[in-house]
């Protein structure tokens, strides 16, 4: 067997391998477009008596969009007797702090969190707040995120319904998705997740993980489960995983919508998404294996976690076939492999058609990310845009992803990235 023979064998399961998972993603795609014509506004039970005792947390490490995050909290339609507000200010810049100690002091329903460093990253800063924490709840913030009035009692609705649960996921609304390129691709991938894949894993199969941000953890259950993974770049997954293999249920509301942002800089755009990309993989590698041969957990709950997961692999895919695509094409243009010389007939043309023929079988994520896009309003004019974002800067961000992905399968160690958020400008 030859060696292009070899490479276009690799090839083409990769492909197939690719247009599986492209078939899947129209698939959920569809069911979730139907799904959203049947949005309604989310449900308000008003007896307060009934509303669980909740600790908000937000943690930030030199973000001055904290405390824009806080004023929202301030506001919230919610008896004040059981909120708690805390900041977790891991800041190593004094006058951050003293900005953070300044609004404390203002407002005196703030709590300040300090520990003096940033060891274990956020789920670190997550740790230290826990025993500080009152409420019987956690409602997680990141700096950026911007909830309205009527969030929290829209959000504590399924835990009063079933306290069983472990918490409760809102879905996230991008509010910087036209300022550029970077923006539109960043807004197409978040919107993947909370506009397809969530609703779809929520009416399939009931379940559903945390995402980071504008998530309602339960305490006990958190406590159980032995609080945050010290270190992880994504401690929601990780956290997700352990819940679930434990047999307790996530909610997950796709009618609430909390504000935030996406990164603006195609750097940081490609810091994130390897980030998120090394943390999945490390949070599957530790407990994905005990959770799919779990006898005790239904097979809904695991295709579950695989659909969550499934965007990496269809990426994997994507990189491989691009990479053997291109030695395929190599290899017979220049003849590597004597059994593969090139025929006359073989054009510039025919690799153009080739290539768009493989482009057509695998886009299932770009239709995804255009129909998301018409779930979440921004409609016709953005859709030129996307596509040239998902064959340029998406393309390079694949590589990324793959960056992140092999780190975290050899076993290396990965920074955590500090991104830049516009909130931080305006709150400054």
């Amino acid at each position: 067997m030859g060696i292009h023979t070899v490479i276009k064998t690799a090839f083409e399961i990769a492909l197939m391998g690719a247009f599986i998972l492209s078939v899947g993603y129209f698939i959920i795609t569809a069911f979730s477009l139907a799904l959203s014509r049947l949005r309604n506004d989310p449900e308000i039970i008003e007896d307060e008596s009934r509303y669980p005792t909740v600790t908000i947390q937000i943690p930030t490490y030199n973000e001055l969009a904290a405390l824009n995050c806080a004023k929202c909290c301030l506001a919230f339609d919610y008896p004040v007797e059981k909120i708690q507000i805390m900041i977790g200010d891991d800041s190593n810049q004094p006058e951050i702090s003293a900005k953070i100690d300044a609004f404390s002091a203002a407002n005196s329903r703030i709590e300040i969190s300090r520990r003096g460093d940033n060891a274990g990253f956020k789920p670190g800063n997550l740790n230290v707040m826990l025993p500080k924490s009152s409420g019987d709840y956690l409602l997680i913030l990141d700096s950026d995120f911007l909830p309205k009035e009527d969030f929290l009692k829209r959000l504590v609705v399924p835990v009063i319904k079933d306290p069983t649960l472990a918490g409760v996921q809102a879905s996230w609304k991008i509010i910087n998705v036209h300022d550029n390129h970077s923006t539109l691709m960043g807004s197409g991938i978040v919107n993947i997740v909370h506009s397809v894949l969530l609703p779809f894993l929520k009416n399939i199969t009931n379940s559903c993980v945390f995402c980071g941000s504008g998530e309602l953890v339960k305490k006990s259950d958190l406590i159980e489960l032995g609080g945050w993974t010290m270190g992880a770049l994504t401690e929601d997954v990780d956290y997700s995983l352990r819940v679930i293999t434990s047999g307790k249920r996530i909610a997950y509301i796709e009618d609430l919508q909390v504000k935030c942002e996406v990164p603006y800089t195609p750097g940081d755009l490609f810091r994130q998404q390897m980030r998120w990309a090394y943390g999945v993989m490390r949070a599957f590698m530790a407990h994905g294996k005990k959770l799919f041969l779990s006898r005790t957990i239904q097979k809904r709950t695991k295709f579950a976690a695989f659909c969550f997961g499934s965007g990496y692999v269809m990426i994997t895919m994507l990189l491989l076939t691009g990479i053997l695509g291109t030695l395929n094409m190599l290899s017979y243009l220049f003849g590597i492999d004597p059994s593969a010389t090139p025929s006359s007939s073989y054009t510039v043309g025919h690799i153009i058609y080739d290539a768009s023929i493989n482009l057509l079988l695998t886009c299932g994520m770009i239709i995804s990310s255009i129909a998301a896009g018409f779930i979440n309003g921004f409609g016709l004019r953005s859709i030129g845009k996307l596509i040239v974002a998902s064959l340029t800067i998406g393309i390079i961000c694949m590589f990324f992803v793959g960056r992140g992905l092999i780190t975290a399968a050899l076993g290396l160690p990965m920074k955590w990235f500090m991104m830049k958020k516009a909130g931080n400008e305006q709150a400054a």
